[in-house]
């Protein structure tokens, strides 16, 4: 079983069908297990928001809306605890990263321990890719 942990860089990805939408679609359909952050969520709202309203093109905000809806079902979100600043507490690496980054990764690496072999980090944040590979993640 293939489990992914989904960045909002990775979500938008396939939202907006960037450069990176054949990829990011074809690493989406192969796995089996998709696990986040409730910061996802909030993310991609916040992303969508601005670049639609800045393009003026409401009614596209709406259906990536209702995209986000659909590709967030399948996500399994954990919450924001105490669990998650433990983790960055006892991992120097991830005080280099900026806050949210900070908790992606930490809630990543939670996943990493609980899940029977290791998950893929779904991200194409450069400085997230750079610490999740010192810290002995798999990463797309």
């Amino acid at each position: 079983m293939k489990s992914g942990y989904i960045d909002s860089s990775f979500l938008l990805s396939i939202i907006f069908e960037d450069n990176n939408y054949y990829e990011s679609v074809d690493i989406w359909n192969a796995l089996d297990v998709f696990l986040g952050s409730v910061l996802l969520e909030i993310e991609c709202r916040i992303n969508i928001y601005k670049y639609l309203i800045t393009q003026k093109k409401n009614k596209k905000l709406y259906r990536k809306k209702e995209e986000l809806a659909e590709l967030l079902k399948h996500i399994n979100r954990k919450n924001i605890d105490e669990e998650i600043s433990l983790e960055i507490r006892n991992h120097e690496k991830l005080k280099r990263l900026k806050s949210l980054d900070s908790i992606h990764l930490a809630t990543a690496n939670i996943f990493n321990k609980l899940i029977n072999g290791k998950i893929l980090l779904c991200s194409y944040d450069k400085n997230m890719i750079t610490i999740s590979k010192e810290m002995g993640m798999d990463i797309i």
